[in-house]
């Protein structure tokens, strides 16, 4: 009878759970690998603006060149801080794991 009942109890009970979408080991992971994906991406991006750097050294002087150099240097600092960012998002992760 016991067995009966557990067993009925268990079907209903099944019925009622909620399945997580992720753990939060698996939501660590991801996070991780794409702070890694975009530091990659971000190291990229900055190979890319001093090619253009290069490219832009020949150009005249010209207001659209000094213009087109200031922003080269507002992006790599962005790029620069976006990468800061990303460091200490994968440190708090690191430190994530360890306590949990």
């Amino acid at each position: 009878m016991a067995d009966r009942t557990t067993q009925e109890s268990l079907a209903g009970a099944v019925d009622n759970v909620i399945a997580l979408p992720l753990s939060q080991t698996s939501l660590v992971a991801n996070t991780s690998r794409d702070c890694k994906s975009l530091q990659q991406s971000i190291a990229t991006m900055q190979q890319c603006l001093r090619a253009l750097g290069d490219f832009v050294r020949n150009l005249d002087d010209g207001p659209e060149a000094e213009g087109l150099r200031a922003h080269m240097a507002e992006l790599n600092e962005l790029l620069s801080l976006r990468l800061d960012q990303l460091s200490l998002t994968e440190r708090l992760l690191q430190d994530l794991v360890r306590r949990g």
